[in-house]
């Protein structure tokens, strides 16, 4: 009977893990029948709401995941007892929402209130889920005991205080805000936060993206990641120092593909680290590369980063990525210049596959082969072949960009063009790997969405609360604001995830800078990304160290990190490589 009963929740998460997968894939395939149908002029309707009900779904459906992560050590309780706090806090007031809400959708004839019961009854789950782990069970009670008992509301400091404690016992960011306004809520009742969390989710631009998460997990089944590290080597072939600039060519051109900086400070720590340390960098510099160099697909288009900061600031994606593409074009090239001067050691006799089918890095004893084409110091040289690995990439950069800023697709439709160009070149993996992207872009998809949703409550807390922005930032010129707003994101992103604080600051600051929207937007969201190499948090420094097992990497970054903020430096004072070149496409 124990045995049984301590399987229940190993199978809440998994049951939760394909409904999310089956949301991704409805969310998916109502979109495309709303494209279809305003293309071919077909008798469909609601297809489009479908696809929002899918997204709001998914946000809660990874709910099981976060709560039943294996976390160990002495914050292990206290964070259990804050998600479940965060939790219970989510089901009550989504439960109370439902019953508030009346009406039904005028397309589908479907009760408003569906909604919320489901996101309930993920939230239920959820907490069902968090009892795998026998250590989390008395915090998530305690947690569900304290959101059950009426605490009269605190002051806006009590809220920060939660969520400070709540980041450093490494609750995720979306509980942990959930948890801060929940102590905090201003003028929000339950429902209330409930409402505007789900307020948070409808959008239709947030819709484009699970569709480019889903496109960069497609592109990386069918082996493109490791065709562009075999690319990029080939154009810094020669030299010394060639596996540390092809790091950085290589993120420059995943960018293309995935718009995510954790998935490439994944992949290149996976493909390249090994390969770096074997010719000669020591272990913590070729993390370090890495890790910096994973800032660059998050601003390169199609950036998620750029398409939160232009939903959350009323802005056109296609004005954002292009100028993106100007930021990251000068960002690459201080990157690659630092990383051209550092100095590189003797290299070994044996280099080790970057790539290997199982993801893992052999030791050079095993004496492995390199990927086809890919950069060796002491092998023979790449040749141009390699090249043919961007024409993915290319061409669906090409098609994307080129549909938006020419106005024939929005960015919705830019996401489906890349899921479908990206699924043509991936299909050749095979159905496995297929589907075992769709569930890992699920995942992804759902923990951003649920981070966007639990944000909203925050902005409308801080908007009620009578603080203005303008009054943290000095008067005189804008650029002497826009300085001033820099150092607040750069200081803001060394603690805080740059979804959260892009959902965050973005609607707060970019107003208050003032002027050219499209420049600031773009350095602040710059800045913020820099706070991925910086602790307490560092997340890009934080996947790179959990895939490598490397130490020292946090003082390792500090000739990069200089680097990027003498690009990011370059970028305010010429406004003309970001905005200016929006003008100009």
């Amino acid at each position: 009977m124990r045995a049984g009963a301590a399987r229940i929740p190993g199978g809440v998460e998994a049951a939760a893990n394909v409904a999310a997968t089956l949301l991704l894939a409805v969310l998916v395939a109502a979109l495309s029948l709303n494209v279809a149908a305003r293309v071919f002029d077909l008798p469909v309707v609601g297809a489009a709401l479908v696809a929002g009900w899918a997204f709001g779904a998914l946000a809660f459906a990874t709910l099981p995941t976060l709560l039943a992560s294996d976390e160990s050590g002495p914050r292990a309780g206290l964070a259990a007892l804050i998600a479940g706090f965060a939790a219970a806090t989510l089901a009550a007031g989504l439960a109370d929402a439902a019953g508030r809400v009346g009406g039904v959708e005028p397309v589908l004839a479907i009760p408003r209130a569906w909604r919320y019961v489901v996101g309930a009854g993920f939230a239920v789950l959820a907490l069902v889920a968090a009892l795998r782990r026998p250590s989390a069970v008395a915090g998530i009670a305690v947690g569900v005991a304290i959101s059950l008992v009426p605490i009269p509301p605190q002051g806006p400091l009590a809220g920060v205080a939660v969520f400070a404690v709540a980041l450093w016992v490494r609750v995720p960011v979306a509980l942990a805000l959930v948890a801060g306004v929940a102590v905090a809520p201003g003028h929000l009742s339950e429902a209330a936060l409930a409402q505007n969390l789900m307020r948070g989710l409808s959008p239709y631009v947030l819709l484009a993206i699970p569709l480019f998460i889903l496109s960069a997990a497609l592109m990386l089944a069918g082996g493109i990641g490791e065709r562009l590290v075999a690319a990029a080597g080939w154009f810094a072939r020669r030299r010394r120092s060639a596996l540390g600039e092809a790091n950085v060519f290589a993120s420059a051109l995943f960018g293309g593909v995935s718009g995510s900086s954790i998935a490439d400070a994944a992949l290149g720590a996976r493909l390249l680290v090994p390969a770096m340390v074997a010719a000669g960098y020591p272990a913590a510099r070729a993390a370090a590369i890495t890790a910096a160099s994973a800032v660059l697909p998050n601003i390169l288009p199609p950036s998620i980063a750029l398409l939160l900061a232009a939903a959350s600031t009323d802005q056109s994606v296609g004005a954002l990525w292009v100028a993106g593409l100007g930021a990251g074009v000068v960002l690459a090239a201080t990157l690659w210049f630092a990383v051209r001067i550092t100095p590189v050691g003797a290299p070994s006799c044996l280099i080790p596959s970057p790539a290997r089918a199982d993801g893992s890095a052999p030791s050079p004893a095993a004496g492995a082969a390199p990927v086809s084409g890919s950069p060796e110091p002491n092998g023979p040289p790449a040749t141009p072949h390699v090249l043919w690995g961007l024409l993915p990439p290319l061409a669906i950069a090409v098609a994307v960009l080129g549909g938006l800023r020419l106005g024939l697709v929005t960015s919705v439709e830019a996401g489906l063009l890349a899921v479908a160009m990206s699924a043509l070149f991936a299909v050749r993996a095979g159905a496995g790997p297929l589907l075992a992207a769709l569930r890992d872009a699920a995942r992804q998809s759902g923990r951003v969405a649920l981070l966007i949703g639990a944000a909203a409550p925050v902005g409308f807390v801080f908007a009620t609360s009578g603080l203005d922005a303008a009054t943290f930032l000095p008067d005189g010129p804008v650029w002497v604001a826009l300085v001033a707003a820099t150092g607040i994101a750069l200081l803001i992103g060394t603690v805080l995830d740059v979804g959260a604080a892009i959902l965050l600051l973005m609607p707060v600051l970019v107003p208050a800078v003032g002027g050219d929207m499209i420049h600031a937007t773009v350095v602040l969201t710059v800045a913020l990304l820099l706070g991925g190499l910086t602790p307490p948090v560092g997340i890009l420094v934080l996947v790179v160290k959990d895939v490598t097992q490397m130490k020292g990497v946090y003082v390792a970054v500090l000739p990069y990190l200089i680097a990027l903020i003498a690009g990011l430096g370059v970028l305010i004072a010429l406004p003309a490589l970001t905005s200016g070149l929006a003008g100009l496409v």
